[in-house]
Parts: C-alpha cells; sequence; structure tokens
C-alpha cells in the first residue's frame, strides 16, 4: 500500500512539473479533458486504502474528518448557492491534503529512489526556468485556452511582460506554479543533504529560480526558509526558528486583510520587485473578496465549500475573484472555523522535545506555505496542498509517536498492538518504545 502511495505520488509531481507541455500534446490532439486523468493518482490509492481498511474496520481518522468537513461545508454552499459544482470542485481541491496527510513520510523523507527522481525533477525544472527565461520568447503552450468541462482554462497564462521582467514558467503551467514546485522541492532536497556546501548550493538555486519567476511572495517566503537553514546548523535552533517565522506569518496572513479593509492605496506602481502587488490585493482584489464573501455568506460558517476562487467559474463567474490570501480563501470556505483549522495546524508544529530533529522538513514547508499564503491562495494549488498534508502529516504522527498512537504509521492503525520495546524509525532516529 505505502508504494501504491509512492508511485502514484512520484508520478503526481513529474506531471505538474511538466504540464505546459503535456497540455500542449492534448490541445493538439483535441483531448483536453485527459488531463483530468492525473486526479486518478490521487483518487486510486486513496479509495484502495479506504476499500483495505474498511474490511478491517479500522479507517484513518483523516478519511472521517474529511468526509464530515466536506459534508458541513459542502452543505452551507448548497444552502446558498443551490448548486453542487463548487462542492465537486473543493472536494478536487482539498482530496490532495488528505493523500499528502497519508503520505507524509514519502513526501518529506523520501527514500533513494523517490529523492533521486525529485532531483531529477528539480533539475529539469530549473534548466526549463533557465530556457524560458533566457532563451524562448515564449514557450509553445503559453496563451493557449482549453475547455475543461465547459470552462475556458489558461494552459500557461501570458503576463504580457518581456526582458528582466519576464515571469518564467519554465515547463510548468505558469510562473505560479514554477514558484509552488520550485520551492518545496528545493526544501526537501536540501533537508536531506548532510554535506553544508550541498544544501547551501540546493537552496542559493533554489532560490534563484523562484527569483526568475518574479513571484514576490514565494521568494521573500522561501528567502526565510533558506536563511534559518543555512545560518544555522543546530537542528533544536532551526526548530525553534521555524516555529517563530511560521506563527509570524500566520499573523500577518489573517491580520493583514484583516486590518486593511478600507484602507485607500495607490497601486499603480511599476517595478518587478515593487509593493505594487500589494498595495493591488489591499486596494482592489481583497475588498472585492470580502464584499463577496459579505454578500453570499451564512455567517458564521461562510459562503461554503468552494465559496471563492476557482470554483466561482461555474457557478459566478462574473464575481470571479481569485483571493490571493490565504486565510480569506479559508474563511470563504469555512467561515470562523477557519481560524480553527489554521489553530490546529499551528498546533502541530509543538512536536515533543525528542521528535523536533526530524520534524525540521515538515516545519520548512509549511512556513513557506504560510509565508507565500500572505499574498496568494495557497491551498487552490494541488501541489501546495499535497505538501501541506503531507507537512500536516508529518507532524501529526510525531505527535502520535510521542503518544504511542495507534495512526502513528497510517497504512497500519495496528501500531499499539506491536511487541513491547519495538524500534519505530524517525527519519534518521530510532526511538524505542515501551507499552
Amino acid at each position: 500500500m505505502e508504494q501504491l502511495f509512492t508511485i502514484c505520488g512520484a508520478l503526481y509531481i513529474c506531471i505538474y512539473a511538466c504540464e505546459g507541455p503535456i497540455r500542449l500534446f492534448l490541445h493538439q490532439h483535441g483531448a483536453d479533458d485527459l488531463i483530468l486523468l492525473r486526479d486518478l493518482l490521487i483518487f486510486f490509492p486513496l479509495a484502495v486504502l479506504f476499500l483495505a481498511q474498511a474490511l478491517r474496520t479500522r479507517i484513518h481518522p483523516g478519511y472521517l474528518a474529511f468526509v464530515a468537513l466536506m459534508a458541513l461545508h459542502g452543505a452551507i454552499i448548497y444552502a446558498g448557492q443551490r448548486t453542487y459544482l463548487p462542492v465537486i470542485y473543493g472536494c478536487k481541491i482539498y482530496v490532495n491534503l488528505l493523500f499528502g496527510f497519508l503520505a507524509a513520510r514519502q513526501l518529506c523523507q523520501p527514500g533513494p529512489r523517490v529523492t533521486k527522481l525529485l532531483s531529477l525533477v528539480w533539475l529539469v525544472s530549473v534548466v526549463g526556468l533557465l530556457l524560458d527565461k533566457y532563451v524562448y520568447d515564449t514557450m509553445p503552450w503559453v496563451g493557449i485556452e482549453q475547455n475543461i468541462g465547459g470552462i475556458q482554462v489558461d494552459v500557461a497564462r501570458d503576463w504580457f511582460i518581456s526582458g528582466a521582467d519576464k515571469r518564467a514558467g519554465g515547463f510548468m503551467r505558469s510562473s505560479i506554479f514554477a514558484a509552488e514546485l520550485m520551492p518545496l522541492l528545493t526544501i526537501v532536497l536540501a533537508c536531506k543533504a548532510r554535506n553544508y556546501l550541498l544544501r547551501a548550493a540546493l537552496l542559493g538555486i533554489g532560490l534563484f529560480a523562484v527569483l526568475l519567476t518574479t513571484q514576490k511572495g514565494a521568494l521573500g517566503a522561501m528567502a526565510a526558509v533558506a536563511a534559518i537553514l543555512l545560518l544555522s546548523t543546530e537542528p533544536r535552533r532551526q526548530y525553534k526558528l521555524l516555529c517563530a517565522t511560521g506563527l509570524l506569518f500566520a499573523l500577518l496572513a489573517v491580520s493583514l486583510p484583516v486590518f486593511s479593509i478600507n484602507l485607500l492605496v495607490d497601486y499603480n506602481n511599476d517595478g518587478p520587485f515593487s509593493v505594487s502587488s500589494l498595495l493591488l490585493r489591499i486596494g482592489n482584489t481583497w475588498p472585492d473578496a470580502w464584499k463577496w464573501i459579505s454578500g453570499n455568506e451564512i455567517f458564521p460558517f461562510g459562503v461554503g465549500l468552494g465559496g471563492i476562487g476557482g470554483p466561482q467559474r461555474f457557478y459566478a463567474q462574473d464575481f470571479f475573484n481569485p483571493a490571493d490570501n490565504v486565510f480569506i480563501y479559508l474563511y470563504a470556505n469555512f467561515g470562523l472555523l477557519a481560524l480553527f483549522y489554521l489553530a490546529w495546524l499551528l498546533r502541530q508544529m509543538f512536536v515533543p522535545s525528542q521528535f523536533r530533529d526530524p520534524a525540521i522538513v515538515a516545519l520548512a514547508i509549511l512556513v513557506f506555505q504560510l509565508g507565500d499564503g500572505i499574498v496568494l491562495s495557497v491551498l487552490e494549488d494541488q501541489m501546495a496542498s499535497l505538501f501541506i498534508g503531507a507537512a500536516a502529516g508529518t507532524l501529526w504522527q510525531l505527535h502520535q509517536r510521542a503518544r504511542n498512537g495507534a495512526w502513528a504509521d497510517p497504512y497500519n492503525g495496528g501500531l499499539v498492538d506491536r511487541p513491547p520495546a519495538a524500534a519505530i524509525p524517525v527519519g534518521n532516529l530510532h526511538i524505542v518504545r515501551g507499552r
């Protein structure tokens, strides 16, 4: 079962990394909808594991929580909008969280073969970004539109920006996707590197790759993570710095769109690294998002599952708003319960002291996503959701190990039934457990 999740997860990442040429090929052959087959790599292993656990009448609590939350918040949006389309779209987005939660070990602490594959994907992605930025004026798939489920979808958005300001996406759909995947792969690979110079090289190249995308939120968040991993070589100190930075980014993600309401700003400011993007969110995107939410929410539950962003294209296209902030996105979907879900995630960061070393990679991933989430609805990106789920799953499993919990191994709910004093691997450590 673990091997099934590993293979499907690795293939899913490979498709994401080369989605531009894949979508171009499908478009040329009139088979745009076939891109949706990639989602089988997520749904199929989840279904197989669920059936296997159901036969043993011992279902992982992640499944139960996922179904309960999707049902509750799906019912909210159906009550307000009278359509199931945003519910289906929302489940498609959040199912990646569940997959990542269960496949946490394979994604955050991959084995040798998967590490080699991720290294190859990382290298190919860097080359693709360099080619896009400095060799080709426009990649062949940029500007193509596909019809997916009756909705026009950009294969890769043409930003109409050239020269040094060009937003490179490489072989991925666009610069936004590249700015999500490159930091995640870089963090995983850098945390596995024992040699400091190799780690520094990986983080430096990864940071430069994000720089090529000109996505400022991702660049700032990645820079913070890289600084922590490089300036401190002591894992315990890295743990404390990552926790503090994660809390700071979470506070900014929540407070900025709330306390900037009704703030008048001039966002007509050009320049690749100016504050114009942030000012545009404060003066335009975020106020429009709050206006949509306030006019359609069922307080205190928000608009409901799929209440903003991509799902709006199916039921409220004239009011489409990208949210461009993780808290606005969460509030639209879950209302005030979003604060509870965020608090639960932040609580998982504080693992018992003996498990802090293997928590570093998961914390680094969360810190990056929280930082990027200040100016982006990160959960709507399938790779971000996958790795947020993996980071949360890793931390939750470490808490389970500390309590001798039954679900420290997501594929085997019978951990407590193993012989006493069993050696439980945690990263590069082995914790000896008694009953």
